[in-house]
């Protein structure tokens, strides 16, 4: 899906060195990371590297024919980030119209779902938060708190996704957005 979506070109007057590892090679060992939850981009460059004919044959898939440096991945995924909600909503469309594999040819049947993601670094408490007192460094202050009946209070972000619901098919993600922890669900189900 991810060779479908039209990239944007990138210009070869740009200043500095050129890429070595296109988008959509660092976008499927995005998808990498996400699906075996790595929780870093140092995981993600350790898992790639480890020698293991599954990990190996991983980042074949994934178009790596040597695998990129730690400080590559965080450059390469902090640029694609601040789009990346638009290229999963564009993968989506594009497994809706294309491949059609949903329960009984019927387009509407999906599923819609959020979890709360901790922030990196200390929390925030709320009393210093209405005050403004940032108490120590590292404190991520776009985080809010939210709660989850299976993990409790948490101070970070939440992740919004909405997914095929096939029973006998691949699930393919449609959308996703992510929000402060305190945003409810309901307010995130229309867009």
């Amino acid at each position: 899906m991810i060779d479908c979506i039209p990239w944007p070109s990138i210009s070869s007057r740009k200043r500095g060195r050129p890429y070595v590892y296109s988008t959509t090679i660092i976008l499927r060992c995005f998808i990498v990371r996400l699906w075996f939850r790595l929780d870093s981009n140092n995981a993600l460059h350790t898992f790639l590297n480890t020698d293991c004919q599954f990990n190996q044959k991983l980042a074949l898939a994934c178009g790596l024919v040597s695998i990129p440096s730690r400080r590559t991945f965080d450059r390469r995924l902090k640029t694609i980030s601040s789009d990346i909600k638009q290229k999963i909503s564009t993968m989506g469309y594009l497994f809706a119209a294309e491949c059609k594999v949903m329960v009984d040819d019927d387009h509407s049947i999906a599923a819609v779902d959020s979890t709360l993601m901790k922030a990196k670094g200390s929390v925030w408490h709320k009393s210093s938060m209405k005050k403004g007192i940032v108490p120590c460094p590292g404190i991520d202050t776009d985080a809010r708190w939210g709660y989850s009946h299976t993990k409790g209070w948490i101070f970070g972000y939440k992740l919004h996704l909405t997914c095929t619901a096939a029973t006998d098919e691949i699930v393919v993600p449609l959308t996703a957005d992510v929000t402060t922890a305190n945003v409810p669900d309901n307010r995130m189900y229309i867009p």
